[in-house]
């Protein structure tokens, strides 16, 4: 197909003499000429220009035809394009990518099976009784994406658990790295079934660190899902650490208790309570210090006039608001820091873990459900 046609399609000037120019320097006529630039070229500024062209041009009818490409880039390319409806539609023809050769084909495919809704369960759970191999593995992360663990098997919820039963052991000594982003709560027990009493969580199901760290990863960021009730239907509850027990995720039901009323009443109970949160994007970061039912400490990067109290911990730092120039010389202080020296700092995992970590329900869970999304259960 000619690239002038596609161009002419685009609403945007700026895309259109973006095109425009890549096009007239490569010498490139047709989508075809674009596509053999891409997997050809030995110049990484030209591919990386090559793959932009590609999703901005629109080409949807010509998508398809590429999900079976012998380049694994441009099955990936392909795959990135087909969303929603136009997914649904294709769905078959995306299906075999579930298994290919390449992880970030399989993770295309996967996003573009999300995107589909429920109506895509039956071609996935089919698949998942008479496929073999790879492409039944697939199946099965494709039911997880699109509607979580409540649309298992029973058969598959048993196979699932008892894989995760035996990662536990070597979980118990691993320190994978944990991606923060978000909020967590440190209560100062080892008794996770009287954290999960307080909280008024159920239906705790065991689980490795990675796969507690991806439900709550998952959830949180799921910016788009707020009527289903994604952020507030679990959380994930470490085992002991060092003394303590962690809490990611929102344990209160809808979210909307503040960190301050909530670290008081867990610290009434349990002499001790934290809170820390951190963005992996923006610079934000807080946290809130309670000990027996009292708040001592509350910060918040982005609500430095919702100051309450200081902490000797933050000696010799400089809190990430203060922009004065007498700080200077002096580091910022995040959350992180701050945990590894008054509780435990999450993003290692390091120390003297006891017993496992759950996945649990709140009173929303019961109600809505499991959030759908895959989890990876080891790393």
């Amino acid at each position: 197909m000619e690239i002038r046609a596609l161009i002419d399609r685009l609403s945007s000037d700026r895309w259109k003499s973006e095109i425009e120019d890549f096009v007239r320097e490569q010498g490139i006529t047709t989508f075809g000429e674009l596509v053999d630039l891409i997997t050809t070229s030995d110049d990484s500024a030209v591919i990386r220009q090559g793959y932009r062209v590609f999703s901005l041009v629109n080409a949807d009818e010509l998508y398809p035809g590429l999900l079976k490409h012998d380049h694994h880039g441009i099955r990936r390319a392909a795959a990135s394009q087909l969303r929603g409806e136009e997914a649904f539609r294709l769905a078959d023809d995306l299906l075999p990518l579930l298994a290919d050769e390449d992880f970030y084909v399989r993770r295309e495919a996967l996003w573009a099976f999300g995107t589909m809704g429920p109506d895509v369960l039956p071609l996935l759970q089919e698949t998942r009784r008479t496929a073999r191999g790879a492409l039944r593995r697939g199946a099965l992360i494709g039911i997880a994406e699109v509607a979580g663990p409540d649309a298992f098997t029973p058969e598959d919820r048993r196979l699932v658990d008892r894989f995760i039963r035996y990662m536990l052991e070597y979980d118990m000594t691993s320190t994978d790295e944990m991606h923060l982003c978000g909020g967590w709560y440190a209560i100062k027990t080892d008794d996770q079934a009287a954290v999960l009493g307080v909280c008024g969580l159920v239906d705790p199901v065991p689980v490795t660190k990675v796969l507690g760290a991806d439900a709550w990863n998952n959830d949180h960021h799921a910016w788009s899902k707020d009527e289903e009730h994604v952020r507030c239907a679990r959380v994930y509850v470490t085992g002991a650490w060092d003394g303590w027990t962690l809490v990611f995720g929102e344990p209160f039901e809808h979210g909307t208790r503040p960190v301050t009323e909530i670290c008081a009443v867990l610290s009434a109970v349990f002499g001790e309570a934290h809170y820390y949160g951190e963005s992996c994007g923006d610079g934000w970061t807080s946290w809130c210090i309670a000990e027996g039912g009292e708040v001592l400490r509350y910060y918040d990067a982005f609500k430095e006039d919702e100051q309450i109290g200081s902490h000797e911990v933050e000696e010799g730092w400089c809190l990430p608001h203060d922009l004065s120039d007498e700080n200077d010389d002096l580091e910022d202080i995040y959350a992180t820091d701050v945990a590894e020296a008054l509780s435990v700092n999450p993003r290692y995992f390091e120390g003297d873990v006891e017993s496992h970590g759950v996945l649990a329900l709140t009173q929303c869970g019961v109600k809505y459900g499991s959030p759908k999304g895959f989890l990876r259960i080891s790393s």
